[in-house]
């Protein structure tokens, strides 16, 4: 899987140098509940917890609260997503986190129990509107097909961008390489992608568009012999903050 990603990010662009995607790591926890506690207890922990990132972290690492909303039983109670711009900042605010963070993950742990880490590799692919405070994330799990390369994908992310801000669309696109501490269930998994709306009725309204508009004879186009996805889950979400 961190070779699929490396291949992501640099085989497309190595024949005519062109720049490097943006991309950086990942940290996802999957955590439940304690009995009596809930969203509102989580945030306010957060609210501490950033003004607590904002002073001991010395490098760039932003804190999300994602809540089910389209999901199975198999889904946790909540997850965190922390964002870092590369894994040297990963790295380094999670070394950091270790080693001065023990009163604040007492805080977090009178209020959830978290049953696994995860880390991912990010690649941005589509963002013309920057992040937001709240909204809603789709996820789909993909496998690229044997025959396909990193420069079709590329060629084709291309032409659906371009047809995305044709009809107008707000959504940001990532793709999210598992690199460790992935379920078994997911371990065949090349990438996961991650389609960003500010709100639920952007959500709606880019739904519409796409497929009023022929988007999904578009994707099957540019798509359909690169790769196999399958509808996963959605969760709204919340920025609670960090360092910048």
């Amino acid at each position: 899987m961190f070779a699929t990603m490396c291949m992501a990010i640099t085989s497309a662009y190595a024949d005519n140098h062109a720049q490097v995607p943006v991309y950086g790591g990942v940290n996802a926890l999957a955590c439940d509940y304690v009995e009596g506690k809930g969203i509102d207890d989580l945030l306010r922990v957060s609210e501490k917890w950033n003004g607590w990132a904002s002073k001991n972290f010395s490098k760039i690492y932003t804190g999300n609260v994602l809540t089910p909303h389209y999901y199975d039983e198999s889904a946790a109670d909540v997850y965190w997503v922390g964002f870092s711009p590369s894994f040297a900042d990963q790295g380094t605010t999670q070394s950091e986190w270790q080693t001065k963070g023990a009163n604040m993950q007492e805080e977090f742990d009178s209020v959830m129990t978290c049953k696994s880490h995860s880390q991912f590799a990010w690649v941005q692919i589509r963002d013309e509107s920057g992040d937001t405070d709240t909204g809603i994330v789709d996820f789909s799990a993909c496998n690229m097909s044997p025959e396909a390369t990193q420069e079709e994908m590329a060629a084709a992310d291309s032409q659906m961008n371009e047809f995305l801000s044709k009809i107008e669309s707000s959504v940001r696109i990532y793709r999210w390489y598992p690199l460790q501490g992935i379920a078994d269930e997911n371990q065949g998994i090349d990438y996961f992608q991650a389609s960003w709306h500010e709100s639920l009725e952007a959500k709606g309204a880019n739904s519409d568009k796409f497929v009023i508009n022929g988007g999904l004879q578009v994707r099957n186009a540019l798509y359909g012999s690169l790769n196999d996805c399958s509808g996963g889950p959605s969760s709204t979400f919340v920025r609670v903050g960090g360092s910048e």
